[in-house]
């Protein structure tokens, strides 16, 4: 799914995804309104498996449309576009459950590359300027607030899950180098995310980096 307000970009990006033959576009929209619609208009939700999303659409900020997605397929992959790499845009996306965050001005291809990568369960941002507001946002909690969300609860497999995160491998890398499955990765990472109360993978490595649980970068 596409939600990019200027159409030619969006044509550009539809086309590109086009040719590959791991992706298929089957919705666009070009406002937060819009793309409810189409939602909520269709029976197949869960056939849309990843989003890009602009953070600056006509009727209001697209990290409000991450959590409307997450709602109707919940391992949708979602890739936040943004012109302005601000920590308080970047705060949005990463507090709404986004997957990644690229800088809109990066090319066609390298938004194909990076959904690409990120659909591969890929959580460390390819961009330095991303990381480095990344690890920069002011922590919103209390110094106890850590506790409640379980984060001493991390068992050591979960932290070797987090470390090979930290350093930018994917789900099948990750499952590689822990001889773990497919599957066990998955719920190891499920299992995180619970006890974080956070929404993507992204989110997750944002929080443990900043406690320093993992070192990122």
């Amino acid at each position: 799914m596409l939600v990019e307000d200027h159409v030619s970009f969006r044509q550009a990006l539809a086309f590109m995804l086009g040719q590959d033959q791991d992706f298929e576009v089957v919705a666009q929209a070009g406002t937060l309104a819009e793309a409810r619609r189409g939602l909520d208009g269709r029976d197949d939700t869960d056939r849309i498996e990843a989003a890009v999303i602009d953070l600056a659409l006509p009727d209001g900020n697209g990290a409000e449309l991450v959590g409307d997605l997450g709602g109707h397929n919940p391992s949708m992959t979602v890739l936040v576009l943004s012109a302005t790499l601000s920590r308080a845009n970047l705060t949005k996306a990463v507090q709404a459950g986004a997957d990644g965050v690229l800088d809109k001005l990066a090319g066609v291809g390298e938004i194909v590359g990076e959904l690409r990568r990120l659909s591969a369960g890929a959580a460390l941002p390819s961009q330095q300027q991303v990381l480095e507001a990344l690890l920069s946002i002011d922590q919103q909690h209390d110094p106890d607030s850590y506790e409640r969300t379980g984060v001493e609860r991390i068992t050591p497999r979960e932290r070797e899950v987090l470390r090979a995160l930290a350093e930018g491998l994917n789900s099948e890398e990750i499952a590689e180098r822990l001889s773990m499955t497919a599957e066990e990765e998955h719920t190891h990472v499920a299992s995180v995310l619970t006890k974080l109360g956070a929404r993507s993978r992204l989110q997750a490595l944002a929080v443990v980096a900043r406690l320093g649980i993992v070192e990122v970068g």
